[in-house]
């Protein structure tokens, strides 16, 4: 089986549909240069085709699955929310390339906010298609990752070809959270953002707002007494600890260090982030050309792995 992949990031959303179907990448479709990066050097052998509004479809190599990240701009709370009267709305892309393609699977992720901002287009779109969907919003945290970062997933099949159980169940399996991760055993660590590699001192409540990854770091954030050299050195993070433990098992590997030194007091480290997004260790920090900054605007774009693993099980998506 085949993916072919659009507005791909670092390949977070591909790497759970291989592991959960055993589907290979034909092609991609990004067009930032740094993500592209990213892509390159983990498939090598993959074409990346770039600007998704220049490619004529019915020439694309034919595929079984098709994945799509678009832009989460229009119907993000972090932004101004204009929905279909933003430039960056480029789902009728997306929608071009399943009625051209017409692959036996489509998975989509976007933010949760497009659950009630465009999100019914979207699945208004697949039916006039012909492809039956579902849908649901899924945090990461129900993977057991150690913030909340809830995304909505949409999953849906081709309603013209005999797929049968091959690609969707007849029921989905239930809306219970794998493992028992419930997001609520433990304090969750807020999504990082783009904002928070500057080293801005900015408290957190553990409400899972948007704002800074960590105490970004304030001395009384780490708990009394204690310093910014004292925390890294001891690697307590106090009151985020169970959450952060619980990730490190889930994922089979302790978290590095949270910061970096900066200009202005310590940063945000993007290898860290990395760790919080469940990708493989140096998945992004280690391909060559990628900055800091860019670094983290990657991981705060991508998708945990797991948690798509987990939206697709939970969406009724047959292995």
């Amino acid at each position: 089986m085949l993916i072919g992949s659009l507005f791909t990031g670092a390949g977070g959303l591909d790497m759970a549909v291989e592991q959960f179907t055993g589907a290979t990448p034909a092609w991609f479709v990004e067009f930032d240069p740094n993500p592209s990066k990213v892509l390159a050097r983990h498939w090598p052998q993959v074409p990346n085709y770039g600007d998704v509004t220049a490619i004529e479809w019915p020439g694309m190599e034919p595929i079984d699955i098709l994945t799509a990240g678009y832009p989460c701009q229009p119907f993000s709370h972090a932004g101004k929310r204009k929905g279909h009267n933003d430039e960056r709305h480029l789902w009728p892309y997306v929608a071009d390339a399943i009625g051209a393609l017409r692959p036996r699977l489509v998975v989509l992720e976007n933010v949760a906010g497009h659950l009630s901002l465009g999100g019914a287009a979207v699945v208004g779109d697949l039916a006039r298609l012909g492809f039956d969907a579902r849908w649901g919003v899924v945090r990461a945290s129900d993977a057991g990752a150690a913030h909340r970062r809830a995304r909505l997933f949409i999953v849906a099949a081709d309603n013209a070809r005999e797929h049968g159980d091959r690609y969707m169940e007849r029921q989905p399996r239930g809306a219970e959270p794998a493992n028992g991760h419930s997001g609520a055993v433990a304090t969750l660590l807020p999504t990082p953002t783009r904002r928070d590699h500057k080293g801005r001192n900015q408290r957190n409540d553990a409400t899972c707002l948007p704002g800074a990854l960590l105490p970004t770091p304030v001395v009384n954030d780490m708990g009394a007494g204690k310093t910014v050299d004292d925390w890294d050195a001891q690697r307590d993070f106090g009151t985020y600890q169970a959450a952060v433990d619980r990730w490190a098992t889930v994922i089979g590997r302790p978290a590095p260090d949270p910061t970096i030194p900066g200009t202005n007091g310590p940063r945000l480290s993007a290898r860290f982030t990395e760790w919080l997004m469940g990708w493989p260790d140096g998945w992004v920090t280690d391909t060559d050309g990628i900055s800091h900054s860019a670094a983290l605007k990657i991981c705060g774009n991508g998708v945990v792995p797991q948690q798509a693993v987990l939206a697709l099980h939970l969406l009724g998506v047959s292995e």
